[in-house]
């Protein structure tokens, strides 16, 4: 499933491409930084995380179901996951939304992947617009890749990441919201 995922934001990645080169040149580089900041708050945060409310508006916004499946999985747990390709003025992106429940509570997380010009101008940008903290020191992933978590930042149980593969070489940058709710008591 993951490479699936991962295989198709590379694609997309590919497209965008020549319009990221092209956008390194011009100095508004920030419009598409800020196009897809924008298309994370109105589409992950701007109501309170649910699954079916963000496959809702997925769907009444148009964009295009590339990826959908559930089911059961270790330690008792069911999971969903839904990706759709949407488009910008200045380029496309990819939409992510998974959930897994099970005796430990349940976990959301809704993600836009996209192309940047400037993945370090994309987090300060980021950092300014949603009025997160500093940046945290970095977390390096085994495929080289940075990720910058705000625990707490949107209220209890939220995680704000910002996922950049500048240092494995590949394009792109996730942005993140997951929401983890403990068990019923």
């Amino acid at each position: 499933m993951h490479r699936t995922l991962f295989g198709l934001a590379m694609f997309i990645f590919a497209a965008g491409a020549s319009q990221a080169v092209a956008a390194e040149d011009n100095p508004l580089h920030f419009s598409r930084a800020q196009s897809v900041i924008n298309a994370f708050q109105v589409i992950c945060t701007l109501e309170p995380l649910g699954f079916e409310r963000i496959d809702q508006k997925a769907t009444a916004m148009g964009m295009h179901l590339q990826d959908n499946k559930s089911g059961p999985s270790a330690e008792n747990t069911v999971t969903r996951s839904k990706s759709w390709f949407g488009a910008l003025t200045d380029g496309p992106f990819i939409l992510l939304l998974d959930e897994m429940s099970g005796a430990k509570g349940k976990s959301t997380s809704c993600a836009i992947v996209a192309d940047v010009p400037d993945r370090d101008a994309f987090r300060a940008e980021a950092i300014r617009t949603m009025k997160l903290p500093d940046a945290p020191a970095p977390e390096f992933r085994d495929d080289g890749s940075r990720s910058y978590f705000w625990d707490g930042v949107l209220g209890p149980g939220t995680t704000v990441l910002d996922r950049d593969f500048a240092p494995s070489g590949k394009p792109g940058v996730m942005l993140k919201l997951l929401l983890h709710l403990g068990p019923a008591l």
